[in-house]
């Protein structure tokens, strides 16, 4: 039988039965790549790029629910505290003794996500609601082509899903520009290619810990970090952190912290430029960052007020069965709590 459908033969739309047959079909399919992330993530599995070397019971997952587990990136989640707040009533939730941070505001159709800056010893983040209906004609459902509705609903779970990433990870990239918040990559003389890698993350951890510590954080040497890394950088940091002798690292150096790296294809931006080993300013540039690494969790925040859920009804005009699916959700980012990392 079809990815979603069982049994088609149960989904009559025009009795009670059948729409609740339909509709449910939908809303455990989308619900379905949320559970299968959440036990990739659980088995500490770093990239959904390849099922390869996935454990057997992940396998078994996502032969279960018919998962194309490379289908969405939610890997920004490793740096957020994600809050379920899917129980309650609310429709903000609050970060307190703010010192600097990020949120950012609802998008619109055809709008790239606006990120505002945070000020102040208390914020309030709003969960915002985001939505998009499709139209599938019922002659769709009379001639049986369900692979037709099938497709329709897999790409509609995927622009959610999308959309969501492009969001979170705008707002990661949107950390100052500037010396604070950018770690400049080493030029340690002599140092491999892969070694000033090693050095330069090296740096970015050692200044993150200083930094919180400062504040108060409780960070040690040995606190979890996460790295998002673009893929433009994934070669690179792989052979940062493997430890092994290459011909271009021939001490098998790699980062001396307890580091987690996760490589995105999210992470999309370039708009630095080093000269003379310093900071020049937000001059637009070629060159990606190796990553952007934060000490997870704590402050940055990530609030799910509803799951992407699916409302229907029948639309006499155009012939069609309309499905509208609504999410609420909203996002804190802690700049503090993170640093740029440079690449020569």
């Amino acid at each position: 039988m079809g990815r979603i459908f069982s049994n088609p033969n149960m989904i009559n739309l025009q009795t009670k039965r059948g729409r609740e047959a339909f509709v449910g079909a939908i809303q455990a399919y989308w619900g379905a790549l949320k559970t299968v992330h959440h036990e990739v993530r659980k088995a500490g599995i770093q990239e959904f790029t390849s099922t390869e070397n996935f454990p057997a019971a992940i396998l078994q997952l996502i032969d279960k629910y018919h998962v194309d587990i490379t289908e969405i990136d939610t890997l920004y989640e490793n740096a957020f505290d994600v809050l379920d707040l899917t129980q309650t009533k609310t429709s903000s939730f609050t970060v307190r003794e703010v010192s600097t941070g990020l949120t950012f505001a609802r998008v619109r159709d055809g709008m790239k996500a606006r990120v505002y800056s945070i000020s102040g010893e208390q914020v309030t983040v709003p969960i915002d609601l985001y939505g998009a209906a499709l139209d599938w004609l019922k002659t769709w459902f009379d001639d049986n082509e369900w692979w037709t509705i099938e497709d329709n609903v897999t790409e509609f779970r995927r622009k959610w899903y999308e959309s969501k990433a492009t969001i979170m990870y705008t707002l990661v990239q949107a950390i100052a520009n500037d010396a604070t918040q950018n770690v400049v990559y080493d030029v340690t003389a002599a140092a491999t290619a892969v070694e000033l890698d090693v050095y330069t993350i090296n740096t970015g951890a050692m200044e993150l810990i200083q930094a919180l510590n400062d504040q108060g954080m409780g960070v040690t040497a040995n606190t979890p970090m996460v790295m998002l890394v673009p893929l433009a950088s994934k070669a690179r940091v792989e052979r940062a952190f493997s430890g092994t002798i290459l011909a271009n690292n021939t001490g098998g150096l790699k980062p001396g912290y307890n580091i987690t790296p996760y490589y995105t294809g999210g992470m999309t931006d370039n708009v630095y430029s080093i000269g003379g080993g310093g900071w020049t300013g937000a001059v637009l540039g070629t060159t990606v960052p190796l990553g952007y690494l934060c000490v997870p969790g704590r402050k940055n925040k990530l609030a799910n007020r509803m799951d992407l859920t699916i409302l229907g009804e029948t639309d006499i005009l155009a012939f069609a069965e309309t499905v509208v699916g609504w999410g609420r959700y909203g996002a804190y980012l802690h700049e503090t709590q993170w640093r740029r990392l440079l690449a020569g």
